[in-house]
This record gives structure tokens, C-alpha cells and sequence, in this order.
């Protein structure tokens, strides 16, 4: 197996989890995630995603 992410796949589950209220759920995936797909998956977002994952201190 090599090291590609599918990162449209993956933005469908951010996006899907976020409108399912489970932010944390996403801020756990997203921290699992390199920087260069986290650089990647930021544009496919949903603002409602984006939300979910700058809300950590709360």
C-alpha cells in the first residue's frame, strides 16, 4: 500500500461528520492527518467542517 490519501473521499467524511455535530470526531481525524493532506483537505471543506475543527479550545 502506498501513501495516498484520497483527499475528496476524506472531505466527504469531514463534511458529512460536521453536519452530524460530531466535531469531535473531526478534530480527532484531523489530527491524525500529515500536513500536506491536511493542506490539501482545507480547500474541499465545508465552512461548517473548517467550524468544527477551530473550535478545540472549547
Amino acid at each position: 500500500m502506498g501513501d495516498t490519501t484520497n483527499c475528496e473521499k476524506l472531505a466527504v467524511v469531514f463534511n458529512r461528520a460536521s453536519q452530524q455535530g460530531k466535531s469531535a470526531f473531526c478534530k480527532m481525524l484531523w489530527g491524525n492527518q500529515p500536513k500536506t493532506v491536511q493542506a490539501q483537505l482545507r480547500p474541499l471543506l465545508s465552512a461548517e467542517a473548517i467550524d468544527a475543527l477551530r473550535s478545540e479550545d472549547e
